[in-house]
């Protein structure tokens, strides 16, 4: 399986890392609910986010 995913991050932020890591919580988590094994999970950072803009998150 794999899957695409569309994030905004906030800034600064190291992101290489945090993109590493959502992308290993994402695999796991899908595998546990799942049992379906997850091969790749794509990331795309769609924008940095102001600490006033990243107090109003939300998930699609």
């Amino acid at each position: 399986m794999r899957l695409r995913l569309t994030v905004d991050l906030p800034y600064p932020t190291d992101i290489a890392r945090v993109c590493e890591g959502i992308q290993q919580d994402v695999a796991e988590r899908v595998a546990q609910l799942t049992g379906l094994r997850v091969r790749e999970v794509t990331l795309t950072v769609r924008r940095l986010l102001t600490a006033a803009e990243a107090g109003k998150g939300r998930v699609r």
